[in-house]
C-alpha cells in the first residue's frame, strides 16, 4: 500500500518544519510520495525548501511553488490532481500526525472488506500555537464531534450531523478524493463540502478510536469572520438523511443560519440573506434579539450605512 500525502503551505516555515518532523515519524514504507504545493512568495521559499531538505524526507518530496498563490483550498485540489499514488493523506502544514499514525489508519483500511467504505479517519488533539496540547479542550471536541465512543463504521452522513470528518489527517482512496473534492461554491470550506458530497453518495466512513493527528488552533485562522459560513449553510442543506434524522439536519442549520446571513451581506448577496432570515432556519424568537434585530436593520439598509463596521 503506497500513499501520496499531500501537504499546502504559505509562509509557515517553522510550523511546516513540524508537520514534516511529524511525517518523518511515520511508516516510510506507506509514504509513495509527498506532494508539497507552496503558496508562499518567491522571497520566502528558500526558507521551506531548506526545510524540506533537512527533514531527510527529500527523495519522496515532489515540490509545486504556485505563480500566483492558488489559496489553500484551491492548492489542495491541485495536490489531489496530481497524485500518483492509490489512496491519498491531506496534512495541513501547521498540524501533526500522530506516532504511528499512518500505521493505524492503513491498518483500518487493509483490514476493510465492505467497498462502500471510502473515509478512514481518528480523533484528534487540539494544540496551540506553540505545539502545546491542550487536554481540556480535546476532550472537549471528540464529545462535541461524536467521537468518545469506539471505532465503528457509519454512514458518511451520520458522522456529518456531528461533524465528525477532520480537515484533514484522514485517509481515502485517490479516486475518492478526486471525485468529490470540488464543488462549485465550496470557498474555504471544501473539507465540508467533500464530506457532504461524499455523504450523498452513500459512502461509510471508519472511525478508529484513537489519536490519529494535532491540530493547531491559530490566533491568524479563518476562523469567524474568515470563514465562509454561508457556503457552509448551503451545503449542509444538500445533506441527505433518511426520514426519523430530519430534526438533527435541522439543528445544523440552525446553527448555521444566524451567522450566514451576515456571510451573505457581507459578500453582497442580499437576496440570499433575506431568503436565509426568512426561512424556518432561523428561529422566530431569535429574530427579536438584539442580534435578530441588527440582522434586520442590515437588510433594510443601504450597506454603506454599516460596511464599515465589518472590517
Amino acid at each position: 500500500m503506497k500513499i501520496s500525502i499531500l501537504m499546502p503551505t504559505y509562509r509557515r516555515p517553522h510550523q511546516f518544519k513540524e508537520a514534516l518532523e511529524s511525517l518523518a515519524l511515520q511508516n516510510r514504507s506507506l509514504i509513495g510520495e509527498i506532494v508539497i504545493g507552496d503558496d508562499t512568495p518567491t522571497a520566502g521559499r528558500a526558507e521551506n525548501l531548506a526545510v524540506i531538505e533537512a527533514s531527510g524526507l527529500s527523495p519522496l518530496v515532489r515540490y509545486l511553488a504556485h505563480d500566483p498563490p492558488k489559496g489553500n483550498y484551491p492548492n489542495q485540489l491541485s495536490l489531489g490532481k496530481r497524485a500518483v499514488h492509490e489512496y491519498v493523506l491531506l496534512l495541513h502544514d501547521d498540524d501533526h500526525l500522530c506516532e504511528h499514525a499512518l500505521d493505524r489508519l492503513a491498518a483500518a483500511c487493509q483490514a476493510e472488506t465492505n467497498p462502500a467504505v471510502k473515509i478512514w479517519f481518528g480523533r484528534n488533539l487540539v494544540m496551540d500555537e506553540d505545539g502545546r496540547i491542550d487536554e481540556e479542550r480535546s476532550r472537549a471536541d471528540t464529545k462535541t464531534y461524536g467521537k468518545d465512543g469506539p471505532s465503528a463504521v457509519r454512514p458518511v452522513w451520520e458522522w456529518c450531523l456531528r461533524h465528525s470528518l477532520p480537515p484533514n489527517s484522514w485517509l481515502m482512496r485517490a479516486d475518492t478524493y478526486r471525485e468529490f473534492m470540488w464543488g462549485p461554491r465550496d470557498g474555504n470550506v471544501g473539507d465540508w463540502g467533500l464530506a457532504v458530497r461524499m455523504a450523498n453518495s452513500g459512502a461509510l466512513g471508519s472511525f478508529i478510536a484513537e489519536d490519529i493527528s494535532k491540530y493547531r488552533v491559530q490566533t491568524t485562522s479563518e476562523t469567524g469572520r474568515g470563514t465562509n459560513l454561508h457556503y457552509m449553510y448551503e451545503i449542509a442543506h444538500q445533506l441527505k438523511v433518511p426520514p426519523g434524522r430530519e430534526a438533527e439536519k435541522k439543528e445544523l442549520l440552525l446553527f448555521f443560519a444566524e451567522v450566514a446571513t451576515m456571510r451573505y451581506l457581507r459578500a453582497g448577496e442580499r437576496g440570499l440573506a433575506w431568503k436565509c432570515f426568512l426561512s424556518p432556519d432561523w428561529r422566530w424568537q431569535r429574530r427579536f434579539s438584539p442580534r435578530g434585530i441588527v440582522t434586520l436593520a442590515m437588510l433594510a439598509t443601504p450597506d454603506v450605512l454599516w460596511r464599515w463596521k465589518l472590517r
